[in-house]
């Protein structure tokens, strides 16, 4: 596999995307981190018996800003198709711990597979999501055409 399309996304944005918090509203919240693993998170797993989650945004296609209202309706756009799907998801947000850029509405989909990553990543233009496997290791994961 050839990693020369990961040169499309700037380091800096990658660098963003570790540094990142990605907060699940749970009871109580869990706050992750790319790369290391959250127990919270595995039990989170565990509890609705799936083997893998994936957090989501539609905020933002492919880093370019849009204003409040259009990322809102994109939103509402993932929240229906990942019910269409028939899969359940808790609400969160992708926090930049620098305070650069604005918090991101984003999902905590129970059950995505890297399959169902790929697809929502490919339909809502988006760079990368956050993929947590069943022992609570959130892995960064970059859109098909990046890796």
């Amino acid at each position: 596999m050839s990693h020369d399309h990961l040169h499309r996304l700037a380091e800096t944005t990658l660098a963003a995307y570790r540094a990142a918090i990605y907060r699940i509203d749970a009871q109580p919240i869990i706050d992750m981190t790319i790369g290391v693993v959250n127990a919270e998170a595995a039990s989170l797993l565990a509890k609705h018996d799936v083997a893998s989650a994936v957090f989501v945004t539609a905020f933002n296609p492919f880093g370019r800003v849009l204003a409040r209202e259009e990322n809102a309706a994109r939103q509402n756009g993932l929240i229906e198709r990942v019910g269409q799907l028939g899969l359940h998801a808790l609400r969160g947000e992708g926090i930049d711990p620098m305070n650069v850029w604005v918090a991101e509405s984003s999902l905590f989909v129970l059950g995505a597979t890297h399959g169902t990553a790929d697809a929502l990543m490919t339909e809502f233009a988006q760079n990368a999501v956050v993929y947590v496997d069943r022992a609570g290791l959130p892995q960064l994961l970059l859109h098909p055409d990046y890796r």
